[in-house]
């Protein structure tokens, strides 16, 4: 009973949410600024009418461009510079890793046995045998390769 309500509850707050996503979605097409509920900007129907006025108002009108105030622009416009901003910002770090990539390309170790601070690991004769010969080793076997016949055959 506890995972029934559960899953009604759930299902309940995902289909409010579907809803309430396509309330915006459409009053976003329609033009209605977004800042008010959708509830609130619902047109009135309009007066019913004669069948010529109805086949009138049924031509495609322009779509109107809504008007943008200053204060909008000047957050878009702020908006984009930060996300130039980032975009060269992305860029220079992607060049810094390819510079690390290539250094660390060319890196090479090398040990200097003359050293008075060299010092070998010490190595017994009765470490085991960790060859792919005898056992599985660190890594599983390879698989066998898979061959894909047509369905004709």
């Amino acid at each position: 009973m506890i995972c029934g309500a559960a899953l009604a509850a759930m299902s309940t707050a995902g289909i409010s949410h579907w809803c309430s996503v396509r309330q915006i979605v459409a009053a976003a097409h329609a033009g209605v600024p977004l800042s008010s509920t959708p509830a609130a900007t619902a047109t009135p129907p309009p007066p019913k009418a004669s069948a010529p006025r109805v086949l009138a108002q049924a031509a495609p009108a322009p779509a109107a461009v809504p008007a943008t105030d200053a204060t909008q622009k000047q957050f878009f416009e702020a908006l984009i510079a930060k996300m130039e901003g980032l975009q060269n910002q992305n860029r220079d770090l992607l060049n810094q890793v390819a510079e690390t990539n290539r250094d660390m390309m060319n890196l090479n170790f090398r040990v200097d046995t003359f050293s008075d601070s060299f010092r070998p690991l010490p190595v017994s004769e009765d470490r085991p045998d960790l060859s792919y010969e005898t056992g599985p080793g660190v890594l599983p076997p390879r698989a066998e390769p898979v061959i894909l016949l047509p369905f004709d055959q």
